[in-house]
């Protein structure tokens, strides 16, 4: 249905953030999907798995979404539409997927305890700073999700991001790359430079700001120059695309209408929801793991069971169970805590051993050895922190601002349902929709493709006023979100198409452009001149005072040096060192016109004992310099033994 994407958006922004916390670069939404293609319209096949159009389409929409959320006004929603930008996110469902297989092959893999403690570092899944089930298991139920296939997800994650790590950890800086590195990056230049700006730089400053009659008396441009130019220069003149647009908006906030609940049936909702205002009793507790497969022969289960009851009863007698699961415990993630698994709640372990921690108490804290698909298990309770709970009373206030929320929600998308109905009849017209519902028809614009003000400064509605189906077609645009419960729909109402613009519009600009190339042109000429004249043995000194122009001079600039001109300092660590006792001459051009540099000497970069912080600092950009191409090496690496079909036509 048309207003599925409204309805979904309740419990899309927890969707992203968890997966931006989670989701590995090389692991994008939807990675489980990679596994279980439907054999139907591939985009790409790699390795005989295939990319389907449903996975790349979901893909590339989240994709969009996220350089939306970072962009924000400067998101271009037509960049994201051409072929080139869905050919690149294709090309990275691609090393993905190579990733995936690859690291399938090797037997990667990830220990449920080193899922467990990812999973328990997400921020969205806790409530004053500690992991709490409940949330855990609502936030997964909203996105539709199971704990299993969202840990399946994750592990999946982890996994391909193995292969990334391990090549950036094993990145170095060799010595003779760190000596060339410091020698070019802590190089001292010493120079002299002449500035030679152009001149008439304020005159076009100030025709930009509408003093044109100042600025035109300054130095007349007669009309010839004036054609010449314009006609020279027309891609300059064109005015930008524009569209007025019509729209009508639907509000939840501003529906009215709220019903308010009577306390019998708040109560009634505090009564089914209890387990939401409760915090169930939890318990911190440590473990010893003698590990042994369940399918395992039976003389290795029962040995493994031994060992965890001498071990019990060791622990029972008064040895120290912290010191006995460092020296024992076959859990690589908690041993060497000494068994420390932290405070677990109902649903945090497997049955069996959560049976077995509940039913300790403080007088009797050591288990009986406890047998999961881990292993055999001898757990040590060492606090009990008992339920806490909320009254209705306290939890009031909450249940109504959910209900009234949920209330907002149902009118917001009986109205929204009603309007695209009536849209949708006679998709040329707001009109009849806004008489039914009550809403009035406004207007927006002129604005171009980068956006405007108001309501023309969400991407989404710009991209949408931009579109094949209301620019090119007429209609009224699908819905488009602009905050939770708040949509609008737009129709075009007048197009304003790029054109050249009359030179009477125009005229200040060419004059002041036309003034702007001569005093280049001018300043040019002088430098020619200053150069020749230092070539033909003259001194920089005197020939900066005679043209009464600015002589700087620099005695030891470096790549940094934030006293200088970027531009020139730029151009100076771009020329050629003079041979030793020798200078170099050269015109660059600089911000403001061009410079006379008479490069007199070049002092290379050395590093020394006492620069350690340097040369760790040197040594990391160039490993992760060098881990970056060994990343992408290794991807093509994989390209080149991959057989990879791609069908263009289908993107």
């Amino acid at each position: 249905m048309v207003l599925q994407s409204i309805r979904d958006r309740l419990t899309g922004i927890i969707a992203v953030f968890i997966f931006a916390i989670l989701i590995i670069p090389f692991a994008f939404v939807g990675v489980s999907s990679y596994f279980t293609s439907d054999a139907v319209n591939a985009v790409a096949v790699v390795n005989d798995q295939e990319i389907t159009s449903a996975e790349f389409n979901q893909g590339f929409q989240n994709y969009r979404r996220r350089m939306q959320s970072q962009l924000g006004t400067a998101f271009d929603a037509e960049q994201f539409d051409q072929p080139i930008v869905r050919r690149q996110y294709l090309d990275q469902m691609i090393d993905e997927e190579l990733l995936a297989q690859v690291s399938q092959d090797a037997g990667l893999a990830v220990s449920n305890e080193r899922l467990a403690q990812t999973i328990r570092g997400v921020p969205g899944f806790a409530v004053d700073g500690e992991f709490s089930s409940e949330v855990y298991q609502a936030s997964l139920a909203a996105q539709g999700m199971t704990p299993a296939q969202f840990e399946a997800d994750v592990r999946l994650s982890m996994v391909l991001n193995q292969f990334p790590v391990a090549i950036a950890s094993s990145a170095i800086a060799t010595s003779w790359e760190l000596e060339d590195y410091a020698r070019l990056q802590a190089q001292e230049r010493t120079f002299k430079a002449v500035l030679v700006p152009a001149v008439a730089e304020q005159a076009v400053e100030s025709a930009v700001e509408e003093d044109v009659e100042a600025a035109v008396a300054a130095e007349p441009v007669d009309e010839d120059a004036v054609v010449a130019w314009y006609d020279a220069h027309q891609a300059e003149y064109f005015s930008e695309e524009m569209v007025v647009i019509e729209y009508l908006e639907l509000d939840a906030s501003r529906l009215g209408g709220a019903i308010e609940p009577d306390e019998d049936l708040l109560k009634a909702r505090f009564e089914e929801q209890k387990n939401r205002f409760i915090t169930p009793e939890s318990r911190l507790v440590s473990h010893i793991l003698i590990e042994v497969n369940s399918d395992a022969p039976q003389v290795d289960v029962d040995t493994a069971r031994q060992v965890a009851e001498d071990l019990a009863r060791r622990a029972r007698e008064g040895e120290d169970f912290a010191a006995l699961a460092r020296e024992n415990s076959q859990d690589i993630g908690s041993a060497a805590e000494g068994g420390d698994l932290g405070w677990i709640e109902p649903g945090y372990m497997v049955q069996a051993f959560e049976d077995a921690a509940y039913a300790l108490t403080l007088e009797q804290p050591i288990s009986e050895p406890v047998q999961t698909g881990f292993g055999w298990h001898v757990i040590d309770l060492r606090d009990i922190r008992p339920a806490e709970g909320m009254s209705f009373a306290e939890a009031r206030d909450i249940l109504l601002q959910e209900y009234s929320a949920e209330a907002d929600e149902r009118r917001f998308l009986e109205q929204a349902d009603r309007m695209v109905d009536i849209i949708y009849e006679d998709p040329t017209t707001l009109s009849a929709a806004a008489e039914e519902l009550g809403l009035q028809v406004m207007e927006a614009g002129p604005f171009g493709r980068l956006g405007g003000e108001g309501i023309a400064a969400n991407p989404e509605v710009v991209s949408a006023a931009f579109s094949d189906l209301v620019l090119a077609q007429g209609a009224v645009s699908d819905p488009v979100d602009l905050d939770e419960n708040h949509i609008v729909m737009v129709r075009l109402k007048e197009h304003l198409p790029t054109a050249l613009m009359p030179l009477e519009e125009v005229r200040d600009r060419v004059v002041a452009s036309i003034r702007r190339q001569r005093a280049l042109d001018a300043a040019s000429a002088t430098a020619e001149e200053l150069m020749a004249a230092l070539q033909a043995g003259g001194e920089i000194q005197a020939l900066a005072e005679s043209h009464a122009l600015e002589l700087v001079e620099v005695e030891a600039a470096t790549r940094d040096s934030a006293e200088l001109d970027a531009t020139l300092r730029q151009q100076v660590f771009l020329m050629e060192a003079p041979e030793e006792g020798g200078q170099v001459t050269q015109v660059v051009e600089v911000s403001d016109g061009y410079a006379v540099v008479q490069l007199e000497g070049v002092t290379d970069g050395v590093l020394t004992d006492e620069d350690a912080l340097r040369t760790q600092a040197y040594k990391r950009r160039i490993a992760n310099a060098s881990a970056s191409e060994e990343a992408m090496g290794f991807l093509r690496l994989l390209r080149a033994q991959s057989t990879i079909e791609i069908y263009e036509d289908r993107l």
